[in-house]
């Protein structure tokens, strides 16, 4: 390495290395930094003084904060702070532009869920990147200062963490099909727990995690998109037939494989009063190579989802899924919102035929928890033409679907969850009346076909044969 490659690397270590004290980004005091390092960084002492004229000291110490950072967040240090440089000169160069109560729900829009910005903005915007946001956001809700400031040690980290979680349950909540987004939930569950764990570097953390699950669901075609990815880490365990979670219990499991996945019944029994109460869920099994996990819904889910309504998070529970050696089945919940569902150890019983029987048993009565929430879903993808879509009905029939009534449905394939829903009691009007719904599962997009004058307000067609 020459001179000039030399005085470049102790000049990039010693101006990331004053950022990193001077915002207090890796740790609230500069004493806390001290101790880590190893000196004291008091009375002048900076962090860029140690090592003098050595590029090799200073970058020895820069890498092992990065190694650090990274340990401890899903971030790479070095792109933070390059970001974090970029960004503060835009916000510097454009404090006009970016003043306002709405500038974060326009840009945060605008770069995760392909909104629309303001005159006002177009100009910043064009200037900004993806990696940008966060910082940026956090800078303009005071959470992250400017470069230039020197306000020390950092007073109520705890205090900037709920005014960051609250904007963004203003902004990412009442913009998603879900009421709470689980991501979030989970990051101020884990800042509650460790606020003296609490730092800048993980603020930036949580937001940059909770803007990308946002992302990821912020529109029918961001959520299409992740369905059909998530499609193809699906699998099929062998679950067909009785589970318990010890033999002596009174609560059963049954497993039914369908087409897109199982369903799951917990049967209570009582035999003073000769019932069989249960519950029926939907479970959808993942492989992501390094580990198994399911998703498992509530029975009242599927009312919010064929009126495309905002879902409470807790009628979802993502569940790490493993089996041991002699077969036992594990489902832990992964999050908060998952735990209505409870960690459950389950195993293949030897009292199958005694539940069968007293199923078949007249004597006993069995009692759906969820009545009204009975519905049947039947994947019926019949054929795919250059301008619609045919979907087999029970009778023979097709419903032909024009491409046109949605753009989401240009590229819908074979393998994805399209088919028939038959709620076994309507909504609204029509309580009594089974409804009929034409679903694209993977796609969040759900129409009532129950009469003809809805189909016809969709330009669907009934048809004998396809084309």
């Amino acid at each position: 390495m020459n001179q000039e490659q030399e005085n470049r690397k102790l000049q990039r270590a010693e101006e990331f290395l004053r950022i990193i004290e001077r915002t207090r980004l890796l740790y609230n005091t500069s004493a806390e930094l001290g101790e880590v390092v190893g000196f004291s960084l008091e009375s002048g002492n900076g962090l860029t003084r140690k090592g003098g004229r050595s590029a090799f000291m200073k970058d020895a110490i820069l890498r092992e904060l990065i190694f650090m950072t990274g340990e401890r967040t899903s971030l790479d240090l070095e792109r933070v702070i390059e970001a974090y440089v970029e960004a503060d000169d835009i916000m510097q160069n454009y404090k006009s532009d970016l003043r306002g109560k709405d500038v974060c729900r326009h840009l945060i829009r605008y770069f995760y869920a392909d909104g629309e910005v303001t005159k006002k903005l177009e100009t910043v915007a064009g200037k900004l990147q993806r990696q940008h946001i966060p910082l940026l956001v956090l800078m303009l809700e005071g959470a992250l200062p400017p470069l230039s400031a020197k306000g020390g040690d950092v007073a109520c980290i705890a205090e900037d963490y709920r005014r960051v979680f609250a904007m963004l349950r203003r902004i990412v909540c009442s913009d998603i099909f879900l009421r709470t987004l689980p991501m979030m939930t989970e990051m101020e569950v884990w800042a509650n727990k460790n606020p003296k764990k609490l730092c800048r570097i993980d603020l930036i953390d949580c937001v940059n995690a909770i803007l990308e699950a946002y992302g990821r669901i912020s529109t029918p075609a961001h959520l299409s998109r992740t369905n059909v990815e998530q499609l193809s880490r699906q699998f099929f365990p062998d679950l067909e037939g009785i589970w318990t979670e010890d033999e002596a219990s009174t609560v059963f499991w049954s497993f039914e494989e369908i087409d897109n996945g199982h369903k799951m019944r917990r049967y209570v029994l009582n035999t003073e009063r000769k019932e069989l109460t249960y519950t029926e869920y939907y479970l959808r099994c993942f492989d992501e190579g390094d580990g198994k996990w399911a998703m498992i819904t509530h029975p009242s889910l599927i009312r919010y989802i064929v009126r495309q309504s905002p879902i409470p998070s807790s009628y979802f529970a993502s569940l790490e899924m493993t089996q041991d050696e002699d077969g036992a089945l594990t489902f832990s919940p992964l999050t908060e919102d998952s735990r209505w569902f409870h960690q459950r150890r389950l195993k293949r019983s030897c009292r199958e035929a005694f539940l069968q029987n007293l199923l078949a048993d007249r004597s006993y009565r069995q009692v759906d928890n969820f009545p009204e929430d009975e519905y049947t879903f039947t994947l019926s993808l019949a054929a795919i033409t250059e301008d619609a879509l045919y979907v087999g009905q029970d009778d023979g029939s097709y419903l032909c679907v024009p491409k046109s009534l949605d753009t989401l449905l240009s590229d819908v394939c074979f393998g994805e969850s399209v088919g028939i829903i038959r709620l076994k009691k309507g909504l609204g009007r029509h309580k009594d009346a089974e409804a009929v719904y034409l679903a694209f599962d993977d796609r969040r997009l759900y129409y009532e076909v129950t009469t003809a004058r809805q189909r016809k307000a969709l330009g669907i067609e009934v048809a004998d044969r396809i084309g």
